[in-house]
């Protein structure tokens, strides 16, 4: 035999409807907020209008243009700052000489890339054929430390960033992430 469910409320739910308690809450809000505009907030038992009538007289004879202080307060406030302190640009004494040309050539950074770094001699010989081939200035370099010796790629070198950019989107173009090296201008 099957048995029958049935949906049985619990004891607790089962007196009073939810909106008989929300239409009760209604009925109470209402009037106590009722109650409070008919005698006031304060509770003096007189009725708001009479309260507004009476406000509204010795609001007329207070000045009716606003009192502004901050006007007053700023110049009291007020903070004097000095002028900010300039360097003045260097002027270069031009003197002849080999004195002066040493030390911009000493300061003078070329950039030159690195295209990519190998174990073998015969792979980076074959992409600097390659990057020849695209009109790149390109070199190996051997370098020897305690992994082994590598072969380095480098292009350049370059005096300035604008012909650098030029040759990485070349080196882009041949799917290569060159790394950008300062070094001293020989």
């Amino acid at each position: 035999m099957s048995r029958r469910k049935t949906n049985r409320r619990s004891k607790s739910s089962a007196g009073k409807p939810a909106w008989g308690w929300f239409f009760l809450g209604n009925i109470v809000g209402g009037f106590t907020v009722f109650l409070l505009l008919h005698y006031g907030i304060a509770g003096e038992g007189k009725s708001s209008t009479g309260d507004k009538q009476q406000a509204a007289k010795p609001a007329v004879k207070e000045p009716s243009q606003p009192r502004f202080d901050f006007y007053t307060m700023l110049k009291e406030n007020e903070v004097s700052v000095p002028p900010p302190k300039v360097a003045k640009p260097a002027r270069h004494q031009q003197t002849s000489g080999p004195a002066q040309k040493a030390p911009s050539e000493s300061s003078r950074q070329v950039y030159i890339l690195q295209a990519a770094s190998f174990r073998e001699a015969t792979e980076a010989e074959r992409l600097r054929a390659r990057l020849t081939l695209a009109n790149l200035d390109v070199k190996v370099e051997s370098a020897s430390d305690s992994r082994g010796t590598w072969h380095r790629v480098l292009v350049g070198p370059f005096d300035n960033r604008s012909r650098m950019a030029k040759a990485r989107q070349v080196l882009a173009e041949h799917r290569l992430m060159p790394l950008v090296l300062k070094r001293p201008a020989n």
